[in-house]
């Protein structure tokens, strides 16, 4: 590429004007097939790149997404970006992939990309915004919540009912017969509002069916695979051990079902599990893990449609869509039949 090369040269040498060759870089149809394959021949003999970024500011949109997100090791994110993706390429945008690593600095960061306008909106999985702060910032720019929301004026989300998926665990246990019903969960989510809604279902349907709540069977870790094995060890050597345990990720729920087994506990007959997010891991574990299913895909689609829509318009929906969450019943809690 010649280092001088620019739409001015591009012009010059297709005997053309500026004009018509930022035409054919948009894709116009105005432009005639015999031009647009000159100005072709050009831009592919000198090996031409626009600046795109100047092309950005002048259209007022980079047809940019951002999806910002606490950590990439989240179970639950392949599934929902590819939802985001596939939507987002049905409309032409591209979207980036933004781990925080939990750092307030780093969000801020992407944060101004927004306010610079070197992205158009962005799909935030959890977010260390105040609701003070995420409600300014969403008035101004477009941002949806995805999975984890923070309720707050100008904002939009969505998810599932969490609350309700943990209160509908931890009820399929009780109906199963077990009333020492443990919780194990991930110490880094435990300020993020699913962890907080799943808690508070987990609470709520001990109480609906008169079970008093035993802080010494709730136990957080690191939320891997390693964690699950360990909080269960602690838990089992506790007076009067659960006889089922609801693990707020299903990475939790296999760790947990291993240190289960090698305790020489018979699965579901002695103590039963339940899992969360119906992920791949679910399926692996001896026995299947029995699990909450959310609409992974569908959520990430729906963000992204709904992103789209406060993007382009000036009418915005600051809607919270909650899809529906299903218990999925398999042999860690009914056995194999």
């Amino acid at each position: 590429m010649r280092k001088d090369m620019n739409i001015q040269e591009v012009a010059r040498l297709a005997g053309v004007s500026v004009a018509t060759v930022s035409r054919v870089l948009n894709d116009s149809p105005k432009v005639k097939e015999v031009t647009r394959m000159k100005v072709l021949d050009v831009i592919q003999k000198f090996d031409y790149q626009p600046n795109l970024l100047g092309r950005d500011l002048r259209r007022s949109e980079t047809k940019k997404v951002l999806v910002i997100t606490s950590a990439l090791e989240k179970p639950i994110l392949a599934d929902v970006v590819k939802g985001i993706e596939i939507c987002a390429k049905e409309h032409g945008y591209y979207v980036l992939v933004c781990p925080t690593s939990y750092n307030w600095n780093k969000e801020q960061e992407l944060i101004q990309m927004l306010k610079n306008r070197l992205a158009d909106g962005a799909i935030t999985f959890s977010t260390a915004l105040s609701e003070v702060e995420l409600s300014e910032i969403s008035k101004k720019y477009n941002i949806v919540q995805c999975c984890e929301y923070k309720k707050a004026p100008y904002t939009c989300s969505v998810s599932i009912d969490d609350e309700k998926a943990a209160f509908d665990a931890v009820n399929h246990l009780i109906e199963l017969g077990h009333q020492h019903i443990a919780l194990i969960g991930d110490n880094d989510t435990l300020s993020e509002s699913s962890t907080l809604r799943r808690e508070e279902g987990y609470k709520r349907a001990l109480k609906s069916s008169g079970i008093p709540f035993r802080p010494d069977l709730m136990k957080y870790g690191s939320g891997e695979y390693m964690d699950g094995m360990r909080l269960t060890d602690e838990l089992l050597l506790i007076k009067d051990p659960p006889t089922a345990i609801f693990c707020l990720n299903d990475i939790l729920g296999v760790g947990c079902i291993n240190a289960i087994k090698q305790h020489g506990y018979s699965i579901p007959d002695e103590i039963a599990v339940i899992g969360f997010d119906n992920t791949r891991e679910a399926l692996m574990s001896v026995p299947p893990l029995t699990t909450i299913h959310q609409p992974k895909y569908e959520i990430g689609y729906s963000a992204m449609e709904l992103l789209i829509h406060n993007m382009t318009n000036s009418h915005k929906k600051y809607d919270n869509l909650m899809h529906q969450h299903e218990v999925i019943a398999r042999g860690s809690t009914i056995g194999m039949k």
